[in-house]
This record gives structure tokens, C-alpha cells and sequence, in this order.
């Protein structure tokens, strides 16, 4: 009995080294697999950014009535998608009339998810007030500039 004792009081002395050893082992352990996955996110982000640019270069291409056109890509990753919203405006005629255009792509899919265009048209030396010539989300309709943002803010974030 004595000599039970005595071996639990030995090997619970070595109890405290060996646990602060195995906490520092995870928490390491935790710190290397966090980095290795802050990398993999960057590189996702990276390999989004160079396929979003060559699938703009390949699809859009400016003309004489091109006015901007420009876009911003964004991985999701908790989607794992690559986004590409692209903004063009155009003329529409020689009064200074010109629209508007944003579109929200899937880049590796090829999918439009969203379309929003509005026109700013000039009669007669008079500037109408700008009118939603299209705007919607999937199968969802809106009325307003703020409504799109508002369906694309959340591909566009995370």
C-alpha cells in the first residue's frame, strides 16, 4: 500500500511538466495551422484577383462611347466563389445622355447574378431625372441603386 502511494506521489510530480508541455505543443500546433490558413487565403485571394482581371480583359473592351469602366473583384471565402463587379457607363447619344451600368459575375462560372442599369437622359438641353432600367438580383426585382448595393453587399464581403 505504501509503495502504491509512493508511485502515484513519483508519477503525479511528472504530471505538471508533461501538461504545460503538451498546451504549449497545441498552442502552437494552433498557431501554425492558423497561419498555414491565413496563406492559403491569401493565395486564394491572389489567384481571384489575376482570374477576375484576365475574365474583364476577355470580356469587356471600351469603345468610342465608353465613359468608365472599370471593376472590383472579391473572393468570398466563406462562399468560396471569386466576384467580379464591373461598372460601365456609356453615352446613349451626342445631348450628353449616358447610362449606367453594374453587373455582379461569378468569374470561375461565368454567371451573372445581378444586373442594375440606369439612364441619364438629356431632352432638349433639360436633365431628366435618372430612371432604374434595370435592376435585379437572381429572381429578385428592385427599384433602387441602394436596393442592388444592398442584394450584392453580401457577396462582396467575408
Amino acid at each position: 500500500m505504501i509503495v502504491g502511494i509512493a508511485l502515484l506521489t513519483v508519477a503525479g510530480c511528472d504530471f505538471e511538466p508533461r501538461l504545460s508541455k503538451l498546451e504549449k505543443e497545441n498552442r502552437d500546433l494552433k498557431a501554425k495551422a492558423s497561419s498555414e490558413k491565413t496563406v492559403a487565403d491569401y493565395d486564394l485571394q491572389a489567384k481571384c484577383s489575376k482570374d477576375a482581371k484576365a475574365w474583364f480583359v476577355s470580356n469587356w473592351e471600351r469603345d468610342k462611347d465608353t465613359v468608365l469602366l472599370d471593376y472590383t473583384n472579391h473572393y468570398n471565402k466563406a462562399l468560396n466563389k471569386c466576384y467580379i463587379w464591373v461598372e460601365y457607363h456609356y453615352s446613349a447619344d451626342k445631348n450628353g445622355s449616358w447610362y449606367k451600368d453594374l453587373m455582379l459575375t461569378d468569374v470561375y462560372e461565368n454567371v451573372r447574378f445581378g444586373n442594375f442599369s440606369e439612364s441619364h437622359l438629356i431632352y432638349s438641353g433639360k436633365v431628366q431625372d435618372p430612371q432604374v432600367v434595370i435592376c435585379d438580383m437572381w429572381d429578385k426585382e428592385c427599384k433602387t441603386a441602394d436596393e442592388y448595393n444592398n442584394f450584392v453587399r453580401p457577396y462582396l464581403s467575408n
